[in-house]
């Protein structure tokens, strides 16, 4: 090859091998995959047009409607993390000055408000103070008074440890000609969910905590109702990658044929159908019933040293995102760098409106056993020991 120009070696890599550490995520995610879905990642790429990748599609079609409880044809899993199939429902269902009222009672609230402004759509926003949810009257009361054509509802609130009551949303939404959209990032799997039985016409979730599979390939499921008011509209949704009419083509439930829409990654689709297969074992119910256990394992062993939760009502608490008042006198960098320095153990901080309020620790999927949680107070004790608060 005759070259103009010398190469420049500036950037290039020396190191033979990338040294990672291997700590115990016990934040609010990722948190550490299921070694068997680890290992799933490594067997041989396929191609994604090839039958054998549209038969792998087909059963984590399968696993995604067993954990999602629901029989919608439009059940896929997006090429894409968590943040992005946000963005997907908002492109899909919200046509430009088209009005959607959010849920805002942490972070994620706010980041479907400002997905939606950049969409073009008018929003109401349902606020509410950090560690509380809207209840039934409030929330029928603003789609009495706002007609929206979407309601947004974060179903587990990871900013502030939040659980959101949806008994009766659902029918509520129907009554008022409105489609539910429903966040289920970090409680799909680990906490009680029915998207059919429920009413819930758009949920969306991440494969990297409680299904317990690498990030990269989201839950999404769209009703019926929903996926009708995708193919009736007037323009198309402006995100080709997220349209999911074209993304339905690929996944087999949009026509006959599957013709190529995106090059999915094919690797995670291995480790997602391997978690499936893990979460299918075990069954929803025990899966649910681990993950509030190791709950009430955690705040019994921290109500010992003297920690408090964030969210004061039982019933409103997170179990698989639990958030904990940083108590006055303790430092709580220093508490988390000790944690992650001593024990190679991962302790979070609060994100958004409870950063510097809270610690935050994930109690999800490979991650939920009686031995991390141990570890989690033990890391605990010894930080606030360490700072002489105890």
């Amino acid at each position: 090859v005759e070259l103009q120009d010398s190469v420049s070696n500036t950037f290039k890599l020396e190191k033979s091998h990338f040294d990672l550490p291997e700590p115990l995520m016990m934040g609010p995610g990722p948190s550490n995959p299921y070694p068997r879905a680890n290992d799933a990642m490594s067997k041989a790429l396929l191609g994604h047009m090839h039958s054998p990748c549209f038969g792998l599609m087909d059963e984590i079609q399968s696993g995604l409607k067993y954990v999602l409880q629901t029989d919608n044809k439009a059940t896929f899993g997006l090429s894409a993390s968590g943040g992005a199939a946000m963005d997907a429902a908002v492109s899909n269902l919200l046509e430009p000055g088209e009005k959607a009222v959010v849920s805002v009672s942490g972070i994620w609230g706010q980041r479907f408000t400002e997905k939606c402004l950049r969409h073009g759509a008018e929003v109401v926003q349902l606020v509410k103070e950090a560690g509380l949810t809207p209840s039934y009257d409030e929330i029928a009361k603003v789609l009495e008074e706002e007609k929206p054509q979407v309601l947004f509802l974060c179903h587990g609130e990871s900013s502030s440890g939040t659980k959101q009551k949806l008994d009766g949303v659902g029918e509520l939404c129907a009554k008022h000609d409105c489609l539910l959209v429903v966040d289920t990032v970090c409680t799909l799997v680990g906490e009680p969910f029915f998207a059919d039985a429920w009413g819930i016409d758009l949920v969306y979730s991440g494969a990297q905590k409680c299904i317990g599979c690498p990030p990269g390939l989201s839950p999404m499921t769209y009703s019926d109702k929903a996926y009708e008011k995708v193919m009736n509209r007037k323009t198309k949704p402006d995100i080709f990658s997220f349209d999911v009419t074209e993304v339905g083509r690929q996944w087999g439930f949009n026509g006959d044929k599957r013709p190529y829409h995106h090059t999915p990654p094919i690797n995670i689709m291995f480790a997602m159908r391997e978690a499936l297969q893990i979460v299918s074992e075990e069954g929803l119910e025990a899966s649910w019933n681990r993950h509030l256990n190791a709950h009430y394992q955690l705040w019994e062993g921290l109500d010992k040293l003297g920690l408090k939760p964030f969210v004061k009502n039982p019933e409103d608490r997170l179990s698989t995102v639990n958030c904990i008042e940083i108590p006055d006198g303790v430092d709580a960098p220093r508490l988390i760098a000790h944690a992650y320095d001593k024990y190679n153990l991962e302790i979070s901080g609060g994100l958004g409106g409870t950063a510097g309020k809270v610690f935050r620790i994930g109690l999800m999927g490979y991650n939920c056993t009686p031995r991390n949680v141990e570890s989690v107070v033990t890391a605990f004790e010894a930080g606030l020991k360490e700072q002489k608060w105890l």
